[in-house]
């Protein structure tokens, strides 16, 4: 592995280390990282998001076919999925459905992103999750009770859609892509320097937050139980999004930034929601926790096979 990808990638290892060693220490509590991640989710990463999107190459949403690009890795990933189980119980099934697309985007993927490429690669990241959010959304949380009960009722659609409606990422995303189509994405300068400072605080406060929840006792006794999880997360996923778009000739800069995005850990909300639906919540915790501790080993790789370092 080139030493320089480990480079990149190693102000992620620190800031997480950092706030996992905090926590342990007591110095943050399960209330601070509560309150971080809440001004985090409401303020730093939409500030990014929009900030990318309005900043962005935007001739790429011209390609009719940019949409079904970015959205088509999650159908293809999920069907695969579906096509190889084996003996899970349905409730352990359902979080597989759900978590093997279901990134952690916003604490760890724009911060990579950022990290490994720059604003170019957080523009491209930018644009991807606007327009594949909605599709992510609907698939995993289908998906996930298609597994469990046999069926998607029309409640859980609304509840998604709902959900959505009150969601400040996908809030920033419609506003930066309308924005943008009606030719309004260059805003007052002291806006965007609210936002550039916003967003410059985005990705050390996600990591530490991050660093400070993760829970590592019997980390390796864990991959037992959650390798499906880990495998179709943190290998099938990126590289089923990296054949889809280079098959739909997309530019080299999202297929780079989209690939890190598919490659980021299962979103630490997963656990919140797969409880909410009735499946196993303590399979999925023990998936997040696996999936962020390795990635912290294929992300390197990843990143020198993507041609980054």
């Amino acid at each position: 592995m080139d030493l320089q990808a480990v480079v990149i990638v190693m102000p992620v290892f620190v800031l997480i280390a950092t706030g996992y060693f905090l926590q342990q220490k007591k110095r943050f509590s399960p209330q601070t990282l509560k309150e971080f991640s809440f001004f985090i989710y409401w303020f730093t990463t939409p500030a990014t998001l929009l900030r990318g999107i309005l900043s962005a190459d935007i001739s790429v949403l011209q390609n009719a076919s940019f949409f079904a690009a970015v959205c088509l890795p999650y159908f293809v990933t999920l069907t695969v999925v579906w096509i190889t189980r084996s003996k899970e119980t349905n409730d352990r099934f359902a979080v597989l459905m759900f978590c093997a697309t279901r990134g952690n985007n916003f604490f760890v993927g724009l911060p990579v992103v950022s990290l490994a490429m720059g604003q170019r690669g957080v523009e491209a990241g930018t644009l991807i999750l606007a327009l594949s959010l909605v599709v992510m959304q609907l698939l995993t949380i289908g998906g996930g009770q298609l597994a469990l009960y046999g069926t998607v009722s029309r409640k859980t659609i609304k509840n998604t859609a709902v959900q959505l409606l009150k969601n400040p990422p996908f809030i920033a995303c419609v506003l930066g892509l309308f924005l943008v189509l009606v030719g309004l994405n260059r805003l007052p300068s002291w806006v965007n320097a609210t936002m550039a400072v916003l967003s410059d605080m985005s990705t050390g406060m996600a990591l530490i937050v991050l660093g400070g929840g993760m829970c590592l006792q019997n980390i390796f006794k864990t991959v037992i139980s959650v390798w499906k999880i880990a495998l179709f997360k943190l290998v099938v996923h990126p590289v089923v999004t990296y054949a889809v778009f280079i098959g739909f000739g997309l530019p080299r800069d999202m297929v780079q930034a989209g690939v890190l995005l598919a490659s980021m850990p299962v979103a630490v909300n997963a656990a919140i929601i797969v409880q909410e639906m009735g499946m196993d919540s303590s399979y999925c915790s023990m998936g997040i926790a696996v999936t962020t501790f390795f990635s912290l080993f294929t992300l390197p790789l990843l990143i020198q096979l993507l041609g980054l370092a």
